[in-house]
């Protein structure tokens, strides 16, 4: 229910702080997007080719300004309190924050829950697992594979890549540079530059974990360990939740749902209290 502050006893203070509010949180804004802009081309989480745009920085920074803009909106409120003789008014006032900290409270709980139970990760890997099939047939020549080891707003990461290979094959994973600069010297010195140092031969299953790197293109190489025969190799790549975001998100979700949740107990109790004596109900 909106209310006009001109018509409130202490209008002229009330509306001070009104458009006092509606100038710094305008300010805010604007300093919030631009900087959050300027940490992704900063960070080198921006590109056009391939696009990629890292969100973990940019959505950090803006939730935790986001935080600090809601803590001035209970501030300002409790200044319209100050200046407000009125309990009809006072009643109006605590009675809408009341339902939007309520409602905020519930929704940050819903989405602090959903990460912290393993909701959200085990429909993050079944969701965006992928699968390959490729026949390996030399020792010299590999078979490769070249893939990128998030999405493309970082929200998801490469978790396991499972290897089972009908047959004994050696699977090497490079960065993008390390293969461009080696992939012509021979096997001997292109293994040197693998990411998976202890684990690269496979006769049957393999599973390799994933190391946690910066967003990049990697490739995956495949040598046949039989000269006699083809060998086929069923590839499947495992994604989780972005580490970074597991990290902080809940946090703050909880934050923000211990702060609306006071917040919203206490509006509660003052609108009983200026219920009693107001004329709107």
């Amino acid at each position: 229910m909106k209310y006009d502050t001109g018509k409130f006893e202490g209008g002229y203070r009330l509306s001070h702080i009104h458009q006092t509010k509606r100038y710094m949180f305008l300010l805010q804004v604007v300093i919030m997007l631009a900087f959050a802009i300027y940490l992704l081309v900063a960070g080198g989480d921006f590109e056009m080719k391939p696009f990629y745009l890292g969100i973990n920085s940019f959505l950090y920074f803006v939730l935790v300004m986001v935080l600090l803009i809601m803590v001035e909106g209970f501030i300002f409120i409790v200044l319209e309190m100050r200046f407000v003789r009125s309990d009809g008014t006072k009643f109006i006032i605590t009675q809408r924050a009341f339902r939007t900290s309520a409602t905020l409270a519930t929704v940050f709980l819903i989405v602090m829950l959903l990460f912290w139970l393993p909701i959200v990760p085990a429909a993050v890997e079944s969701g965006t697992q992928w699968g390959k099939s490729v026949e390996t047939d030399s020792t010299t020549e590999p078979t490769v594979i070249s893939f990128f080891n998030s999405d493309a707003l970082g929200l998801t990461e490469i978790d396991t890549i499972d290897i089972v290979a009908y047959g004994e094959v050696d699977v090497f994973i490079l960065t993008e540079y390390n293969y461009v600069l080696f992939q012509d010297d021979g096997k001997s010195v292109i293994g040197g530059y693998r990411l998976n140092h202890d684990e690269y031969r496979a006769n049957t299953e393999l599973t390799l974990d994933f190391p946690d790197l910066s967003h990049g293109q990697f490739y995956l190489l495949v040598y046949n360990m039989n000269e006699d025969s083809n060998v086929v190799v069923d590839i499947t790549v495992n994604n989780r939740v972005s580490d970074s975001m597991m990290n902080y998100l809940p946090l703050l979700c909880l934050v923000f749902f211990i702060a609306n949740a006071v917040w919203a107990v206490s509006m509660f109790f003052d609108n009983k209290r200026y219920k009693r004596g107001g004329i709107y109900r």
